[in-house]
């Protein structure tokens, strides 16, 4: 019995993708986030939950989301480039009490209503203590609020934005002004 050369060919094709195939599919926790950080250590789920929280911190309605205008990617390079080792670690520990705190209110913050993760978060925001999965919370809602008022979106849709000292109108013509009392 003798294998033909190309059938030879297709079956190391075949064999050779399904090795590459296997480590993707055998990485736990959903793989490696999808955007390179040097300090943190994030993983995909991890970025789903923060997108999820971007999506509900600003919604998508007539305009784009959180999600859409990719918040969540803007507040871990944020931290990741412009933060202290202490609070890469403070994020990670409040992150991982934050996931704590919504599987006791309710299961995984992405399997959640938007109304579910509304109430969750309000839940949050009317805490008074100061812990780390406040201090997470507070830091990923003003980095997220923070990356959607700097967007292009909002810089060019929203709140149109020009460089000061603004436009030159020639055809304007200019009154006189007011006479000091």
């Amino acid at each position: 019995m003798s294998i033909s050369r190309r059938t030879a060919l297709k079956q190391f094709l075949v064999l050779a993708g399904g090795a590459a195939l296997i480590p993707a599919c055998m990485q736990a926790d959903g793989g490696a986030a999808s955007i390179n950080l040097k300090h943190l250590t994030i993983n995909a789920s991890d970025e789903q939950l923060l997108a999820d929280m971007a999506e509900t911190f600003l919604p998508a309605t007539d305009t784009p989301g959180g999600k859409d205008l990719y918040l969540h990617h803007f507040a871990l390079t944020m931290l990741d480039d412009c933060h202290s080792p202490e609070e890469h670690k403070a994020f990670e520990k409040g992150l991982d009490a934050f996931k704590d705190f919504t599987k006791k209110n309710g299961g995984a913050f992405s399997t959640l209503t938007a109304q579910q993760r509304t109430a969750l978060l309000e839940q949050l925001e009317s805490r008074k203590d100061e812990d780390e999965l406040q201090h997470f919370y507070k830091k990923t809602k003003n980095l997220m609020i923070h990356g959607y008022l700097t967007s292009k979106h909002y810089l060019t849709k929203v709140r149109v934005y020009e460089l000061v000292p603004g436009r030159y109108r020639g055809c304007v013509p200019v009154g006189e002004g007011k006479k000091a009392a």
